[in-house]
């Protein structure tokens, strides 16, 4: 089982769009996919659960789709030069002693050209503090508003290429 995370809080994001796509292209090479709306996260969970306070909720949904899978894909898009502060929080109440050996890729959504890198680079280095693997291939979805159509299917051909060489890395692991 692969865990997608979109990385957002935020209602009516482009983010939800790509992860749902990347769930398709896993799909078409047989594999089995779950994904995390970080918007379902519980509204209270950043001033309980990652201060030694139980939150059931939260603690389910670390169990499901971080610590119970050997493999991560987290969409994030750019916010102020890097990814979202709801990731990191929700990073925060991951269990480092359980994610140690496990593989992430990561993919990058901007409006702008930079497809967020720099948020990936900042990630990258998070993930491998907790001794987690990165996939070195970080599809940057730039320019979001022209890789999705009307209906919110990624078009762009280099992009799923990008996405296809990730999940072909992904899955050797």
């Amino acid at each position: 089982m692969i865990s997608i995370i979109a990385a957002t809080n935020r209602k009516n994001n482009e983010t939800l769009k790509i992860a749902k796509g990347y769930v398709e292209l896993l799909k078409q090479e047989g594999a089995s996919c779950q994904i995390l709306d970080l918007s379902d996260l519980p509204k209270d969970f950043l001033f309980s659960a990652l201060y030694g306070e139980k939150n059931e909720d939260f603690d389910r949904l670390v169990e499901q789709f971080i610590i119970s899978v050997n493999k991560i894909v987290i969409v994030s898009p750019e916010y102020n030069g890097s990814f979202p502060g709801i990731l990191k929080s929700f990073i925060e109440g991951w269990n480092p002693k359980q994610t140690p050996g496990k593989w992430a890729a990561l993919v990058g959504v901007a409006s702008g050209r930079q497809g967020n890198a720099r948020g990936m680079d900042d990630l990258t280095n998070i993930l491998n503090y907790l001794n987690m693997n990165v996939i070195p291939i970080k599809p940057p979805v730039s320019q979001v508003f022209n890789v999705l159509n009307k209906e919110g299917e990624i078009i762009d051909e280099g992009v799923i290429k990008l996405m296809k060489q990730q999940i072909e890395l992904l899955l050797e692991k």
